[in-house]
């Protein structure tokens, strides 16, 4: 029963917040995300991982992909393709350069480095898709580059790192 408790309260403290964020201006994943950080065990340490939360978050999370992939406009997508892929590339090689020289700035190895860069390189597809959903972003141009990125990003993660 304790665990419905805690259900109960972040489903009440992240809609709250999500919507004083909106009224700031702010995407509401963000006030969601201060929630989690305020609540957990960073700050006030009210709520603590545990299987069954981690379970019902992966939940959430495949929801909100797969809803975000309802709403895609696959014509879109492949006519922003090329953008996309120049900003997937952009977005794995930039961090994998600039952390991995940083961490060879302070002596790692070269192994070290480049699994610095790549762990830099990883990114949130579901803060995207749920800032891109919230202002009803992602059947524009930039909604399509950067979901399309976002999933090329995802394929060479799983290609590159098996």
């Amino acid at each position: 029963m304790a665990f419905i408790g805690v259900l109960c309260l972040l489903l009440i403290l992240t809609t709250l917040a999500g919507h004083f964020a909106n009224r700031m201006g702010v995407p509401s994943v963000i006030g969601q995300i201060l929630v989690g950080v305020l609540v957990g065990p960073a700050v006030l340490n009210w709520i603590q991982p545990s299987q069954l939360l981690s379970v019902f978050s992966d939940i959430g999370v495949v929801m909100l992909m797969f809803i975000g992939g309802l709403e895609s406009n696959l014509e879109l997508l492949r006519r922003y393709l090329k953008p996309a892929i120049i900003v997937a590339m952009s977005g794995v090689l930039m961090p994998v350069v600039l952390m991995g020289g940083a961490a060879m700035a302070f002596h790692f190895s070269a192994f070290e480095a480049t699994y610095i860069g790549v762990i830099f390189s990883a990114t949130s597809v579901s803060i995207s898709v749920a800032v891109l959903q919230e202002y009803q972003a992602l059947d524009t141009s930039e909604g399509a580059t950067i979901l399309g990125a976002a999933l090329l990003m995802i394929l060479l993660a799983l290609f590159c790192c098996p």
